[in-house]
């Protein structure tokens, strides 16, 4: 995935932390896949759609095909995940291993990709664009979520690291896809109430 140089922290001996954060370029190309397909958000969990919303298809297919690129999309979302960061930004449709795939998704992967590689630049850099425009105020939120838990605990906390993947989706979403890395909208990630409500747990029982 590609980083926009943000990795927050304490530095300091013995004990440190590290947060890192970036918006995943290949994840909303497969976003952008899913919600121009029109396939249920609900799977390998729940997604919310992308913002601004995929302007709207209306693909030919039907009920039976449905079911098989609804699995088929599921399936290779969590592959992606899986190896996130062996896709570039800008890549190629072949780094996304459609290759074993159906033939039915590929071709319809194929048909919307030039689309959702334009909607993930787009998202890239508005996401990049905010960052640095609102630097002073954001960048702190990590750290001053890490200082109250530790309050909370009465302790320092322990050393550990944090992947924050970000995603242009709805709303005030968090969804811990292993124990160091969640997937996390926008808006959550810049809402210091909303960030400690979803991800403030992760961090106590990490720290």
């Amino acid at each position: 995935m590609q980083r926009v140089g943000t990795l927050w922290g304490r530095k300091a001996a013995p004990a440190s932390w590290q947060m890192g954060e970036d918006l995943s370029w290949p994840l909303t190309v497969a976003l952008y896949i899913r919600d121009v397909l029109k396939l249920p958000a609900t799977e390998p969990f729940f997604i919310p759609p992308l913002v601004p919303p995929v302007p709207e298809h209306i693909p030919v297919t039907g009920p039976e095909l449905d079911i098989v690129l609804a699995g088929e999309w599921t399936a290779w979302f969590s592959g992606l995940m899986a190896d996130p960061h062996a896709i570039p930004r800008g890549g190629s449709i072949d780094y996304f291993s459609l290759e074993g795939r159906a033939p039915s998704f590929r071709d319809l992967a194929a048909r919307y990709f030039d689309e959702a590689m334009a909607a993930a630049d787009i998202a890239h850099d508005g996401h990049f664009k905010h960052f640095h425009n609102n630097l002073k105020t954001e960048s702190g939120y990590p750290s001053k979520l890490v200082r109250s838990i530790e309050r909370e605990l009465g302790r320092k906390a322990a050393p550990f690291k944090l992947n924050l993947v970000i995603l242009p989706v709805e709303g005030f979403w968090l969804h811990r896809t292993a124990p160091t890395e969640v997937l996390m909208s926008e808006a959550a990630r810049r809402d210091p109430e909303q960030l400690r409500r979803l991800l403030g747990p992760v961090v106590r029982e990490l720290a």
